[in-house]
């Protein structure tokens, strides 16, 4: 049997494939003449435009070839013909939706639900929200903070990480799109953006996480960590060595020294397994300069607060009592079993308290920390050592 020839030529998209070309069919041989393609004259492009053409050069050529043409479109030439208020409003509606999300996480992980069944639920009686009024900053505006189903007032907490997650997009938009290099590849920015998007994610879900209980989920910190590391020749391949110390190297200092040591000579943790993974991850995504920025840089805000409550006399940490009291009621309205009491504690034990213990949750600002270095990390480090050195 006659071999098909591979016809190879180069073709507008909105044209036919066989276009240009003359097949010549011989009754007697049955064979298949290779037609040549009538020459074209080049088109001017404008400037920021790209030739909308792909190559026939299997069956599976024309997917090959846009993929080809989709990573190699420089980045440039993507946000060109984008107005910076339409990238930024993209960047803050995508932003805000993950945010509705990352709401549904905050609540849900801690309790040991699924974040994705069931559908949005009221907190306090448990019956399903509507889509109208899921809407991520609008909807707790126009239900002016309260449910629709038991008018039950909802935690601020709802709007504030969705406006969070929305200002943090457009941020990594910025760093990312508006700041990359002419020829760098749209293909790969957009997938740095997204790897950094989900780490700015994870540090949301677990400070408000942290805030509200003084516990950082591993279902954030691990795979968060996993990600990290495995998307190293992604983002970073020269420095591979870099971030795979931030993370092992922050664990095990916070570990080996704040958690294991600390309770050993005090009786108490100084911090705990929770923040130690929570470096883990951070260091997987800014490598060790990063995780030691954010440990410094968050051990001195903290303290900063911590010495504001002292003054004070606030309480820093949550209510860990009043939030139980809490769940008990909404479980018992929605008619679920509350469990036992896995405390250890006898019933006539309390719980040990220590003088001059503050119970600060920590997980906040080593986030706070990782923030601060990924956006303004190289002109804060710059700026101290000028201030230090007094140039």
């Amino acid at each position: 049997m006659a071999r098909l020839p591979i016809l190879t030529t180069m073709r507008r998209s909105d044209e036919s494939p066989l276009r240009g070309f003359s097949a010549e069919l011989s009754m007697a041989g049955a064979r298949i003449v290779k037609a040549v393609p009538r020459p074209r004259k080049p088109r001017k492009l404008a400037v920021g435009k790209t030739p909308r053409y792909s190559a026939v050069t299997s069956p599976f050529g024309h997917a090959t070839r846009c993929w080809r043409d989709c990573r190699s479109i420089p980045v440039n030439l993507l946000t060109s013909d984008l107005s910076l208020w339409l990238v930024d409003l993209i960047a803050f509606l995508f932003g805000a939706t993950w945010g509705s999300f990352f709401n549904v996480a905050i609540y849900r992980l801690p309790r040991g639900m699924s974040v994705v069944s069931p559908p949005s639920q009221c907190p306090s009686c448990g019956k399903p929200i509507p889509a109208r009024h899921n809407v991520p900053i609008l909807g707790y505006l126009f239900l002016r903070g309260r449910t629709a189903c038991c008018n039950t007032p909802l935690s601020a907490r709802y709007p504030l990480v969705e406006l969070l997650t929305a200002v943090l997009a457009m941020a990594i938009t910025h760093r990312e799109f508006l700041g990359a290099p002419a020829d760098e590849s749209a293909l790969a920015t957009s997938l740095l953006a997204l790897l950094y998007f989900a780490f700015v994610g994870g540090l949301l879900v677990a400070t408000f996480v942290d805030l509200e209980r003084m516990e950082i989920p591993d279902e954030v910190s691990l795979p968060g960590a996993a990600l990290g590391l495995a998307t190293i020749g992604l983002r970073d391949p020269q420095h591979a060595v870099d971030y795979a110390l931030g993370a092992g190297g922050g664990y095990l200092v916070v570990q080996l020294v704040f958690v294991w040591s600390y309770e050993r000579l005090t009786g108490r943790r100084g911090m705990g397994e929770g923040d130690a993974k929570l470096l883990l991850m951070i260091g997987a995504f800014v490598g060790w300069q990063g995780a030691l920025f954010a440990t410094v840089i968050g051990s001195l805000q903290g303290v900063i607060v911590a010495l504001f409550g002292l003054l004070t006399g606030k309480p820093l940490g949550p209510d860990l009592a009043a939030l139980e009291a809490q769940e008990r009621a909404e479980a018992a309205a929605r008619g679920e079993p509350w469990p036992d009491d896995e405390s250890g504690l006898e019933d006539d034990e309390k719980p040990p308290s220590y003088f001059g213990h503050i119970k600060l949750p920590f997980g906040p600002f080593l986030a706070l920390g990782a923030l601060e270095y990924l956006f303004f990390g190289p002109l804060l480090i710059e700026r101290w050592f000028a201030l230090v050195l007094g140039e």
